[in-house]
């Protein structure tokens, strides 16, 4: 669940040391492997495979050791602004930021593994073998340093309620006393811009099976998680505004009721929130689907969430008077 907190909120000191440690690990993977390794491994190493899974491309071993140091350094330099900066950056930015530094450092680590396991004992870089699972393995060591980094923050503190009701202006929806009233959108792929980014996906996937079917895999999986993330569910009810991705609607983002001010139409214009798709900016969120019709979340504290629609009337009506029957 995505809640709106700002960065007054404890998490104890020791938890964010552990995230931290987390992004930490996959440098010193490469440092320590590299220690151990040294000495069985050829220079250059190889780089790339061709489709009869032979090496046509190669590295120096300084040169994949600088690069995939300098991906994993960078990981943790995002994970360090995150601890540190718990006066300056909300809570839920700290753990995005946190999170994804866990994840870079890992593909840097991932990289560096798959590579030099690859390569391991051969006196020519050409006669290492060719990745199959491997790549498996490197998806999980991107994957599992994001994971364990959430798990390690924990829930993060509570948000602070709204006060208040929404304005006599705003849209109601008419409801007789306690009925129950649940609100669902489905939206489908149809905005160019999104269909272009899935064409250019599956394009890039076609072309990796063509010049290199190893590095088809990585490339097959993000296509397939992109596509699938196009479909986004809309739902209103007693609990707030839920955004489910995917046909299954998970991953689900919910803006809980109590944090609602008030809802009201707007026109959503991507460029004003950098591109489509799930948007951060300072001071709100926003998932843009095309430029056109939306709705605006006024927050507590502030804060602000927009959405895309296709009845901005109809959905800001029955937040707002949810919100009504929240606070009598």
């Amino acid at each position: 669940m995505t809640t709106i907190t700002t960065s007054t909120g404890r998490t104890p000191a020791a938890r964010w040391l552990a995230g931290l440690l987390v992004s930490l690990l996959p440098l010193l993977v490469i440092v320590q492997t590299y220690r151990w390794w040294r000495d069985r491994l050829p220079d250059p190493l190889p780089s790339h495979w061709n489709v009869s899974g032979q090496v046509d491309g190669t590295t120096s071993l300084s040169g994949m050791l600088t690069a995939t140091v300098a991906i994993a350094g960078v990981g943790v330099l995002l994970a360090v602004v995150a601890v540190v900066g718990g006066r300056f950056i909300r809570w839920g930015t700290r753990r995005v930021l946190l999170c994804t530094g866990a994840g870079v450092a890992g593909l840097g680590a991932s990289l560096w593994w798959l590579t030099a396991s690859l390569a391991l004992d051969v006196a020519d870089a050409h006669q290492a073998r060719p990745p199959t699972w491997h790549v498996l393995a490197l998806l999980a060591g991107m994957v599992l340093p994001v994971v364990v980094a959430a798990v390690a923050l924990g829930r993060g503190p509570a948000a602070r309620p709204a006060t208040g009701r929404p304005p006599e202006g705003a849209p109601r929806a008419r409801l007789a006393a306690g009925q129950p009233a649940v609100w669902t959108e489905v939206h489908y792929p149809s905005a160019p811009s999104l269909v272009v980014v899935a064409v250019t996906l599956a394009v890039g996937v076609v072309m990796a099976i063509l010049i290199n079917p190893w590095a088809a895999s990585p490339a097959a999986l993000a296509a397939l998680v992109v596509a699938l993330a196009l479909t986004i569910r809309l739902t209103v009810d007693d609990r707030g505004l839920h955004v489910g991705f995917g046909p299954w609607g998970r991953p689900r983002l919910t803006v809980p009721l109590a944090e609602i001010e008030y809802a009201e139409p707007t026109e959503v214009r991507p460029l004003e929130w950098g591109g489509w798709g799930y948007r951060m900016m300072p001071g709100g969120r926003a998932v843009v689907l095309r430029r056109g019709p939306g709705v605006h979340l006024a927050l507590s504290e502030g804060r602000r969430f927009v959405v895309s629609t296709h009845d901005p009337e109809a959905l800001a009506g029955l937040v707002n008077t949810l919100v009504d029957r929240s606070v009598r």
